[in-house]
């Protein structure tokens, strides 16, 4: 569901942005097909195994797919934040809804 929802974000939005020295590089899945962008994707992917090998671990005392507050929203005072049944919940929905939104997009 993580994935899905940075997926169709990214999806739209590179439409829009372009990051210098990939301005010749098309955009969606033909991106991968082309010398800069193919490079740029093998290089995210392994960083991207990387943070989740090295630093993304799951803390045995919570359940799987707990990973508390990483972005610190709690410590702003905005809102109180805690991962039970109903954030649960939300995610779940959200996440279900970006795997469409994503599979929307490819097709």
């Amino acid at each position: 569901g993580r994935v899905a929802m940075m997926a169709a974000v990214g999806a739209v939005g590179q439409h829009y942005v372009k990051l210098p020295g990939f301005e010749s590089v098309p955009s969606g899945l033909g991106a991968l097909t082309t010398y800069p962008g193919s490079t740029a994707f093998a290089f995210l992917f392994f960083l991207a195994g990387f943070v989740e090998v090295s630093l993304w671990t799951e803390d045995p005392g919570k359940e799987p797919g707990n990973f508390g507050d990483p972005a610190g929203w709690s410590t702003t005072g905005l809102q109180e934040v805690s991962y039970g049944g109903g954030m649960r919940g939300k995610e779940i929905n959200n996440g279900r809804v970006a795997m469409v939104a994503a599979i929307g997009i490819i097709a």
